[in-house]
């Protein structure tokens, strides 16, 4: 946005917690993708079906893909993005930007999803200046609903205190002013 333009200068390390960037398409839980579903249904929420990818019957008009297209990521100096294999709530390689095997194999949807991941890298990946990582987080959780459902390992990176504080004193603190 154009009201944005004299604050880009201050944009410095961008820190993803397990962000949906991609969406939810390629979600590999049933129970969740039922679970939206019914949220969706239940509250007519708009942003859920963009989540889904499901806001246009045309994936390259949804909402998350002309997203893909505008500039963003590669306004910031370091780009760092955190998630977990556990998470059932964002798909792993949502939340790190990057293909997934049912992209690869879909010939439906798979190469738009690729060029949303190539909308959002490209610029990032060809700018030397940029620094670009991902994190992997893995948690011992316990058993329950929670767990089951994936719910555990999306808020854990948040609720650990023990995780925080390793990821910023071990890991990132270096890529803040």
């Amino acid at each position: 946005h154009e009201d944005f333009k004299p604050y880009r200068d201050k944009l410095y390390t961008y820190l993803s917690l397990s962000g949906p960037h991609l969406g939810t398409l390629y979600n590999s839980s049933g129970l969740v993708n039922m679970g939206l579903w019914i949220m969706q249904k239940w509250k007519k929420s708009g942003s859920l079906l963009q989540l889904s990818l499901k806001d246009h019957s045309d994936l390259r008009k949804t909402f998350l893909y002309q997203l893909s297209k505008k500039p963003s990521l590669e306004n910031f100096k370091n780009i760092l993005l955190v998630a977990s294999p556990q998470d059932r709530y964002v798909p792993f390689h949502s939340a790190r930007i990057e293909m997934c095997k049912a992209a690869n194999k879909d010939n439906v949807y798979g190469n738009i999803y690729r060029e949303m991941v190539l909308n959002i890298l490209k610029p990032v990946i060809e700018n030397p200046n940029i620094t670009f990582k991902r994190y992997s987080s893995f948690y011992s959780l316990p058993g329950g609903t929670s767990n089951l459902i994936g719910r555990a390992a999306h808020i854990a990176v948040l609720d650990s205190e023990l995780f925080v504080e390793k990821l910023v004193l071990v890991s990132i603190a270096k890529h803040f002013r």
